[in-house]
């Protein structure tokens, strides 16, 4: 349950990326985040996260340019799902998404042992769903360190949790 600073990450480190870190960082709110970013795209940190952190990302990405562009007056899904037809205009956020899969990062699959895993996860550590498929990914793949923004995950004690420190 040891909470660090992203900021003091020790080279070589290997860590799992939480959504939040990506989008603080494409958002450019937190310093922090982008040169954590930049330093796992250096290979100075070994980063990875999950096909289901990165779908994440995609989605929230998305409603956000739909925000900032006038299409919903909140950034919900179903405020989105109503207007279908503007989806197709949205075109900021793919770029973004796309940078992060062609990084090095490394991008951990989705499999049913591990969705199952993620339901212990749930029951261990009282998690919702998405918290427990990363916790799930941290555990199947040996990985002891997560980069969040979230204290979700700060009671559990075998992962050591990297937060940024300049997110309001």
């Amino acid at each position: 349950m040891p909470v660090s600073s992203l900021e003091g990450l020790a080279a070589g480190s290997q860590v799992l990326i939480d959504a939040n870190i990506f989008i603080y960082a494409a958002n450019r709110r937190s310093r922090q985040c982008v040169e954590f970013l930049d330093r796992c795209a250096r290979e100075e940190i070994r980063g990875a996260t999950t096909v289901e952190v990165l779908s994440e990302v995609c989605h929230r990405l998305m409603l956000e340019e739909a925000l900032a562009a006038g299409v919903v007056t909140r950034a919900v899904a179903p405020a989105l799902r109503r207007r279908r037809h503007a989806i197709q205009s949205l075109q900021n956020y793919w770029p973004l998404v796309t940078r992060l899969l062609d990084s090095n990062l490394l991008t951990l699959d989705l499999d049913q042992a591990r969705f199952r895993r993620a339901q212990l996860m749930r029951e261990q550590y009282g998690l919702l769903t998405n918290d427990s498929l990363v916790l799930a990914a941290a555990d199947t793949f040996g990985i002891d360190a997560l980069a969040t923004a979230d204290d979700d995950f700060e009671h559990v004690a075998w992962l050591t949790v990297h937060k940024p420190g300049d997110i309001p």
